[in-house]
């Protein structure tokens, strides 16, 4: 297969210079000369689009990677503490028959060691 394509571009290599030859000795083919010039216009219109698809797909990629995938996996993080916060509180009601609080310092758990107290 690479031997295959080798003599391919080889061949089409050496065409191209004999024909740059034969143009300059003797003088230009206008069939060829057209054919050539819509050569180049669609090759290089294929790069622009080439260029133009490239870019457009980075933006998106840029997009997804950036945004939609941290803002999911904030959601899904977000659910996943409320999940485990709901499964929390509901095995401190089960142990003890009330709610487990998060901190010592806030005014609930003061409140509730003064009705301790008393």
């Amino acid at each position: 297969m690479a031997l295959t394509s080798f003599i391919v571009s080889f061949v089409a290599l050496a065409s191209l210079i004999a024909l740059k030859l034969f143009e300059t000795k003797v003088r230009k083919i206008g069939v060829l000369e057209r054919a050539f010039i819509k050569g180049d216009t669609l090759i290089s219109s294929g790069i622009d689009w080439m260029f133009l698809r490239y870019n457009y797909y980075k933006k998106v990629g840029h997009i997804f990677v950036f945004d939609f995938i941290p803002s999911l996996a904030y959601e899904v993080l977000v659910k996943l503490k409320d999940k485990v916060a709901k499964r929390y509180y509901n095995a401190g009601n089960e142990f003890r028959g009330r709610r487990i609080l998060r901190s010592d310092g806030s005014v609930s758990s003061f409140l509730e060691r003064l009705s301790e107290d008393k």
